[in-house]
């Protein structure tokens, strides 16, 4: 395709990192809200958004995130995800889980910020 460099090369990490705080920031967001808002709107809203938006970062992710020589972590938190997203339908017999929920999808955006560091890191190297 003939494509500049700079674009090859920075095309992947500029993508994620938007799904990464754009999708997944907001999602984060939007999870923190349906836990501690006493808005019933605002959380009926939330709790509609949530999931959608995080099911397609996690798509995105799943094309992308597992690419490269940074793919360990990629695939460690897609396998998270995976968990984290089966947790919900467990809520109502186990109330508990939804710390479990909550705590489990800040760790794995903090893994995925760990995954961004080693991608930029491999991008400034070569």
């Amino acid at each position: 395709m003939d494509l500049p460099g700079w674009l090859v090369h920075w095309g992947h990490p500029a993508n994620m990192a938007v799904v990464l705080f754009a999708m997944g920031g907001y999602g984060t967001y939007l999870g923190f809200r349906i836990r501690f808002s006493g808005d019933v709107e605002e959380k009926a809203k939330a709790k509609d958004l949530h999931p959608k938006l995080l099911a397609t970062m996690f798509v995105f992710f799943a094309v992308g995130a597992t690419v490269g020589p940074h793919a360990i972590t990629g695939a460690i938190g897609l396998a998270l995800l995976t968990i984290q997203a089966v947790l919900p339908s467990l809520f109502e017999g186990n109330p508990g889980l939804r710390n479990v929920h909550g705590l489990l999808g800040s760790s794995i955006m903090a893994l995925f910020l760990v995954h961004a560091a080693f991608g930029l890191q491999l991008g400034l190297s070569s």
